[in-house]
């Protein structure tokens, strides 16, 4: 989407919200509170700013609040830039989350909802053309993760090949991080590595979706070796001293913008987000009644982190 484009559609969406045409009123612009909304660059950065520009626009519009989207380098500087203030609200993967809770005490107020779920999985991806059959077909091949900050990308997958007797450093030829989840589809589909990991499940997700507009053989030359335990769906968190007033507003406004047909296209196309699950939802809807808070949902994350014997605080370091 290009500039124009982009503006032209902002103009759009301010309009309809504003005049009720999504079936709720919009707030009055106060002035008063500016916020900086951060978005992971799990995917082309470009994109997902250019998105991430319209969503805040509409919670401008819902919430008289100014809000400015960007999209850091890394998982990582999102975490530290919300953990430094400089990063109000962030659009953050499910470990970078538990990165953010540990050093900071971020504050989690909605859960991303696909397929009707609030979990996903990740995949194992190979080169169509190896005729890989399994893990064992893999050894002394290329492998790329994501970034080691990133659930999917990472942590679930690293966490099933040790499962599996696996060290990636000793069984691979070659372990490259390749910072995006697109990366690392484009890096297989390209052969500059010959499997690798990105999120994807049997039902909704799937990696391969965030480049097969421009390589619509993506599916056939990128294929799915097997899927990792489910993992936590990514969160929309809070710095941990914003005031309860400004959560509350903003949390209630993503909820509403989820409900009208500019807000889902746009949820969508950032990332391929459905709606959303707050707390109640999660122990109602979702069945999950042994929680005692949010923050208890991503308690997996902790423990597959444990299990690979990672220590968080390095990973923000790196």
């Amino acid at each position: 989407m290009g500039r124009r484009a982009l503006h032209a559609v902002t103009i759009a969406i301010a309009v309809l919200l504003t005049v009720g045409a999504a079936g709720w009123p919009a707030s009055t612009a106060t002035g008063q509170t500016s916020l900086v909304l951060a978005f992971v660059p799990s995917q082309d950065s470009q994109r997902v700013l250019e998105t991430g520009n319209i969503l805040a626009r509409m919670i401008e519009v819902a919430t008289g609040y100014r809000v400015r989207a960007e999209v850091p380098t890394s998982y990582v500087a999102t975490v530290e830039a919300m953990c430094a203030g400089r990063v109000d609200i962030a659009f953050l993967a499910p470990f970078a989350y538990v990165l953010a809770n540990q050093k900071c005490g971020a504050d989690v107020r909605l859960v991303s909802v696909r397929a009707n779920l609030p979990f996903y999985k990740s995949q194992i991806l190979y080169k169509a053309d190896l005729n890989i059959k399994d893990l064992n077909d893999l050894r002394g091949k290329r492998f790329a993760f994501v970034t080691p900050a990133s659930a999917s990308g990472y942590l679930f997958p690293a966490a099933l090949l040790k499962k599996r007797g696996i060290d990636p450093d000793r069984f691979f030829s070659q372990v490259l991080y390749a910072g995006g989840h697109d990366r690392v589809v484009l890096a297989i589909y390209t052969g500059s590595v010959d499997a690798g990991a990105t999120f994807g499940d049997e039902v909704f997700s799937d990696g391969r979706t965030t480049v097969i507009r421009q390589y619509p053989d993506v599916n056939a030359k990128v294929k799915v070796l097997m899927y990792t335990d489910p993992i936590p769906n990514d969160t929309v968190s809070f710095r941990r001293d914003l005031p309860d007033e400004v959560k509350e507003k903003t949390t209630k406004a993503l909820f509403r913008i989820a409900e009208t047909a500019p807000g889902k296209e746009s949820l969508d196309r950032l990332y391929q987000i459905q709606g959303f699950a707050d707390f109640y939802a999660l122990t109602t809807t979702y069945k999950q009644g042994n929680l005692k808070n949010f923050d208890q949902y991503f308690q997996p994350i902790r423990d597959a982190a444990k299990f690979l014997g990672l220590n968080l605080e390095e990973l923000l370091r790196r």
